[in-house]
């Protein structure tokens, strides 16, 4: 038998450590736009990175109230789990306060490095990707989460 039960706070707060790729729904103009993120959870923020132009800057700049979410399912959806997020997102464009964030993305998708030391790899330019590059961190105002559980209450 299975049943959706609630997450507690400790299973959201994992589930958001180890997810890959979560989704940005933004307020435009013309209406919700959602996009998928990479991104890293710590200290009770999300954050992800971006290029200082475009629609999610433009969005987030529009309006900072934002929603995110991080799901993980079987094929045959007979077993998942999703996390939404309501929060405030802010942009961070000064370099210095950029690192340490860049820092943990680096130790989430690539092989953990020094920022200093990834930078000088082949093809990097330090000063030109951190002029492009923002970073924007989501303060969450709420955060909800579900999964379906197998009668044993394995995932």
């Amino acid at each position: 038998m299975s049943s959706t039960e609630e997450m507690s706070h400790r299973e959201i707060e994992q589930f958001l450590t180890c997810g890959r790729i979560g989704r940005l729904g933004i307020c435009m103009e013309d209406g919700p736009y959602v996009v998928p993120v990479g991104y890293a959870y710590a200290e009770g923020k999300i954050f992800f990175h971006t290029c200082n132009t475009g629609m999610k800057i433009k969005g987030i700049k529009r309006s900072p109230n934002i929603c995110f979410e991080v799901d993980e399912a079987l094929s045959d959806v007979s077993m998942f789990k999703s996390v939404i997020v309501f929060g405030t997102a802010e942009i961070i464009d000064d370099k210095q306060k950029m690192i340490p964030y860049l820092q943990k993305l680096i130790d989430k998708y690539r092989t953990p490095v020094g920022f200093e030391e990834y930078m000088k790899r082949p093809g990097r330019d330090r000063e030109s990707e951190l002029k492009a590059v923002r970073i924007c961190v989501i303060t969450p105002r709420k955060m909800t989460g579900r999964k379906l559980v197998r009668g044993n209450g394995n995932f």
